[in-house]
């Protein structure tokens, strides 16, 4: 593995060396770009360049679009190539943009020498790893544990829950979403936790019993096939995947925006409908997942400091070419008396609520404290009445018919 290195200034570039050194790494092209040059024809002295290698490009203010077309074009012959683009632009446009072109990660150019030799070691680490020498601690294709998966003729579709505030809900709805799909509307299912910080979803579907997590895909992702990623996947039930978060958070650091892209194609061609869980911050990865969306859903309460939140939200990521009517605002723990009623709601974020889910907090405890769904413990009550018609819109069918009491009692001891 080596490093390649594109700047303007020599400077720079006379930094970058002084950083890079001490790390140990083999030196690849250094090519200094000319004032006014195309970045295509600085890439070209990138001839040499071989796969897994580092490739560190300055990106200033002043560049024009044509930088990451080129970059994009170049990268297209060259996909297991690894580029950190250091910028003084660090907007979300510039984050969805450099994510298209295949930017791996985004840095600061003003980034401290500490900060960005930690990122080049992490990326060393990560790109000198080899299959071969990681702890297989998967299990094997034919383990009981293993998840069974299908393959639909078209790619699954893919649905992102996003909250506009922390402690809304939002993973909790996603989760038993998801299950009502594959348990109820007999849907082949897989349930994606991406809040790698603090992500809840193998709590919510099976008490954290899940052995492997997404990091255990990431890491071995040149050899990504149907094989691994059933071997990763918790069978939470016979039509619902679990592909859980990292356990910890040096393991989620690795995680890219390609490696998401990868690991959700394949998700996809083997479920009918994919659910991601995203955090509320937007990132590369997050912006992403919301690019390759098929619906998004904003969840929120109606709640003041909710409204003024998802406004923010909503007016971004429509700012970032997201298509409007990918957006469906979920208005969760409900109060017809809240601070803020809907007609009020709709007009201040610009988007109809969608649904809502009314706030019984006597009915959820139960269900967040055990690690159960919903349904398996409160099976009639309003809220998994407005669960049920919420996944009926989404599937564009009409909710199941409830089960009498002595059929989901024999069901649940067949």
């Amino acid at each position: 593995m080596a490093i390649h290195l594109i700047t303007s200034s020599a400077t720079l570039l006379a930094q970058w060396r002084s950083i890079i050194t001490p790390l140990g790494l083999n030196w690849g092209s250094a090519p200094l770009r000319l004032p006014g040059q195309r970045l295509a024809a600085s890439l070209a002295g990138l001839a040499n360049a071989q796969a897994q290698d580092l490739v560190l490009l300055e990106h200033p203010a002043q560049t024009s679009l044509q930088d990451l077309q080129d970059l994009d074009h170049w990268l297209r012959t060259r996909p297991q190539l690894n580029v950190l683009l250091l910028s003084e632009d660090n907007s979300p446009t510039l984050l969805v943009q450099a994510m298209k072109a295949g930017v791996r990660e985004v840095l600061p150019l003003a980034t401290a020498p500490q900060d960005l030799a930690k990122s080049l070691q992490r990326w060393t680490e990560r790109l000198s790893a080899r299959p071969d020498d990681m702890p297989q601690d998967t299990p094997p294709k034919n383990s009981e544990n293993s998840a069974k998966v299908s393959a639909p003729r078209q790619p699954g579709r893919l649905v992102a829950f996003m909250g506009c505030k922390g402690g809304n809900g939002t993973s909790f709805l996603a989760a038993n979403m998801a299950h009502i799909m594959a348990t109820e509307f007999d849907r082949q299912c897989a349930f994606v936790d991406l809040d790698l910080q603090s992500g809840d979803a193998s709590f919510y579907l099976g008490s954290g019993a899940n052995k492997n997590t997404l990091s255990d895909l990431t890491r071995q992702i040149d050899r990504l096939d149907a094989q691994l990623l059933s071997s990763c996947l918790y069978a939470v039930t016979p039509r619902l995947n679990l592909l859980a978060a990292p356990h910890t958070l040096d393991k989620a650091m690795t995680i890219s925006a390609q490696d998401i892209d990868k690991v959700l194609t394949l998700v996809r061609s083997q479920h009918d409908h994919v659910v991601v869980d995203l955090p509320r911050i937007l990132n590369a990865l997050s912006l992403k997942v919301l690019d390759l969306a098929d619906v998004v859903y904003i969840v929120m309460q109606n709640q003041t400091p909710d409204v003024r939140d998802a406004q923010r939200l909503v007016n971004t990521l429509l700012s970032l070419g997201l298509n409007e009517h990918k957006l469906r605002l979920l208005v969760n723990r409900y109060e017809p008396d809240g601070w803020v009623s809907l007609p009020e709601l709709e007009k201040a974020v610009g988007l109809p609520v969608h649904q809502t889910i009314p706030s019984k907090p006597q009915w959820v405890g139960e269900s967040l404290h055990t690690g159960q769904p919903l349904s398996a413990v409160h099976d009639h009550n309003t809220v998994m009445h407005a669960l049920r018609k919420t996944s009926a819109a989404l599937l564009d069918t009409t909710p199941a018919r409830q089960r009498h009491w002595l059929q989901r009692w024999m069901g649940q001891t067949a």
